[in-house]
C-alpha cells in the first residue's frame, strides 16, 4: 500500500503551543511523523504540511517554485497566530523554509529545529552514490530502503530526470538566498546533522553556526544515520533534543 502523503494535524486542547513540521525536497510529511507524535505527547499541537508540487506526479513537481514553497508555509503559519508559541521543525529543504518563515514572522516564532539544513551539498560524493546503489538492490522491506520509499512523495518515473531540473534550480536558489540571511535570525535554533548523511555535507553545520551570529544556537551531530533514514537510538536522541527545545 502506498504511503498517504497528506498534510495532517494532531491537536491538543488546551495546547502548550503549535509545532509546524516542514518536509524536504521530494519528501513527505510522513518523514516527520515520529517527531510530530513526540511533540503531541508533550502537550503541543503538531501540524505537518505538504509542500506544493509534492504528493503527486512529476508534472506537478516540475512546476513548483521557491516562492510556492515559501508562500504555502507562510500561509500555514499565519493560521496559528492565535497560539502563544509557534515552533518550526524542518527537514532538509524544509529547514531552509523554516528559517525564512522565522525571519518573516520573527515576533511570532519561538524556536527553530533544523534537521540536515542543506547549506552545502555532496550529492555526487562516493558515499552518496553508494547509498543510492544500495537503494536499488535492497529489497523493499529493508529498513533503509523502506524509509526512503515512504519518505518520497513524488512518484518516480523516468521523466523525473528532466522534470526535476527546475525544482532543483529553485532549491539551489533557496540555499543561496537563505545563507545570505542567516545573520538576521534572532530566535533560538537547534540543528541536527549526521556525519554519515549522503546528501548534505557536515560542513553545513559550520556555515549555519557561523551565520547565526544573533541566535542562541545548539547542535546535535549523529554518527550513523543517513539523510532520510535514522537509526532507532539516534531517532531517540533527536526526539529528546526536540523536547529539550519545546519544554525549556
Amino acid at each position: 500500500m502506498d504511503t498517504p502523503h497528506t498534510p495532517s494535524i494532531l491537536e491538543n486542547a488546551p495546547s502548550k503551543g503549535v509545532v509546524i513540521f516542514i518536509h524536504g525536497f521530494m519528501g513527505s510529511p510522513r518523514q516527520l511523523d515520529n517527531l510530530a507524535a513526540c511533540a503531541h505527547r508533550a502537550g503541543f499541537s503538531a501540524v505537518s504540511v505538504l509542500l506544493p508540487g509534492h504528493g503527486a506526479g512529476t508534472k506537478e513537481f516540475s512546476s513548483a517554485t521557491m516562492e510556492d514553497w515559501l508562500g504555502h508555509v507562510y500561509t500555514e503559519t499565519e493560521r496559528f497566530f492565535g497560539h502563544d508559541k509557534i515552533y518550526l521543525v524542518g527537514h532538509s529543504m524544509g529547514s531552509l523554509i523554516a528559517i525564512n518563515t522565522a525571519l518573516r514572522y520573527s515576533e511570532r516564532i519561538s524556536g527553530l529545529f533544523l534537521i540536515a539544513c542543506p547549506l552545502k551539498l555532496k550529492i555526487y560524493s562516493a558515499h552518496s552514490l553508494s547509498v543510492k546503489f544500495k537503494q536499488v538492490f535492497y529489497s523493499r522491506n529493508h529498513p533503509m530502503k523502506a524509509a526512503y520509499l515512504a519518505g518520497s512523495s513524488v512518484k518516480l518515473h523516468p521523466n523525473i530526470i528532466w522534470r526535476s531540473a527546475k525544482p532543483t534550480a529553485e532549491l539551489k536558489k533557496l540555499i543561496r538566498a537563505t545563507e545570505g540571511k542567516l545573520s538576521d535570525v534572532d530566535v533560538p535554533v537547534t540543528a541536527v546533522y549526521s556525519a554519515s548523511d549522503e546528501l548534505v555535507s557536515i560542513d553545513s553545520l559550520d556555515i549555519l553556526k557561523t551565520g547565526l551570529s544573533k541566535a542562541t544556537f545548539d547542535s546535535l551531530v549523529l554518527s550513523d544515520s543517513l539523510h532520510a533514514y535514522y537509526l532507532a537510538h539516534e531517532q531517540t536522541m533527536i526526539e529528546e533534543r526536540l523536547l529539550g527545545m519545546l519544554l525549556r
